[in-house]
């Protein structure tokens, strides 16, 4: 069986409502007087109640059909409103906007572009959830996902604004005893701090298998251990600047040891709300799509 929309044959009867009658209706709709009197009948069945008294010289409403058309007529003016409010969040940046950052480093990385968009912006009330693994995400949550290296679903709407740069980094008395590698191929005799997988990445090596003496999940907790002198890591820049800042950590400056992972902005299918593509639009202003190296950074790094 046919289902039939709830709002049907509502239109019509209030046309004919408000225009006294099926002709002038009929008139003013573009359709038939028989189309309009078969569809009122056919919502009056639905309904269970007659609606309207028809003669051949008059025509008004029943005590059921003045109750409904009063209802009828406040739901339009509702949904009228609704619609005008909704146009008017997808021209201005007005409401909520909800984006997923990750846990790693989006506290320190991305908090402070969404801070700054906010004091520009205060009309957009911000929610940030922090992730620790993208496949804890659901794309569909969220206005906006920051998602970091290569997109595996190619389905997804991203907009790449910048990349995550990881450098080579360790404490000063660690490159006091040990030095730093020469090369890619000089890594195995150091010792390696890394993520869960015990693999280092460089731009034109990645995956380097190594036998990591310390390994975590999180590049904060990565940084500790740097401070420490435990070891070599690479390591996000913008999660050690402040380190890099006060000397506490090294950065070597060797194109080589660099690893550039691109950074998305990826949202969700449909019609963008103005806030959404205004904070797209910023990131990518912001970031300028450039890799971060150490006069991206203000001098911040003292090699040795």
């Amino acid at each position: 069986m046919k289902k039939v929309s709830s709002w049907h044959g509502i239109d019509e009867f209030l046309a004919v409502v408000a225009h006294g009658g099926f002709t002038a209706a009929g008139d003013k709709l573009g359709v038939s007087k028989s189309y309009l009197s078969k569809t009122i009948r056919e919502l009056e069945a639905r309904l269970g109640v007659q609606l309207l008294v028809r003669t051949t010289r008059s025509l008004s409403l029943t005590g059921a059909g003045e109750s409904f058309h009063s209802e009828c007529l406040e739901m339009k003016d509702s949904l009228v409103s609704l619609e005008n409010r909704m146009g008017l969040i997808s021209r201005e940046p007005v409401g909520r906007l909800r984006v997923a950052l990750s846990g790693n480093f989006g506290s320190d990385y991305m908090t402070a572009y969404l801070a700054d968009f906010s004091a520009q912006h205060p009309a957009i009330d911000i929610e940030s959830i922090a992730y620790l693994n993208e496949k804890d995400i659901s794309q569909d949550q969220f206005d906006i996902v920051i998602r970091y290296g290569e997109l595996k679903d190619s389905n997804l709407r991203a907009r790449k604004f910048g990349y995550l740069s990881y450098g080579l980094c360790a404490s000063p008395d660690y490159i006091e005893e040990h030095g730093w590698p020469e090369s890619a191929d000089d890594i195995k005799r150091h010792t390696w701090l890394t993520d869960l997988s015990g693999a280092v990445n460089f731009n034109e090596q990645q995956n380097l298998k190594v036998t990591p003496f310390w390994m975590s999940n999180s590049a904060v907790a990565l940084r500790s251990a740097v401070r420490r002198g435990l070891g070599l890591a690479s390591l996000p820049m913008a999660v050690v600047r402040k380190d890099l800042m006060d000397g506490s950590i090294l950065l070597l400056e060797e194109e080589w040891s660099y690893y550039d992972k691109a950074c998305w902005v990826v949202y969700s299918p449909g019609i963008l709300s103005a806030g959404a593509r205004l904070f797209i639009d910023y990131l990518v202003s912001r970031t300028g799509r450039v890799k971060i190296r150490p006069s991206a950074l203000s001098g911040l790094s003292r090699n040795r």
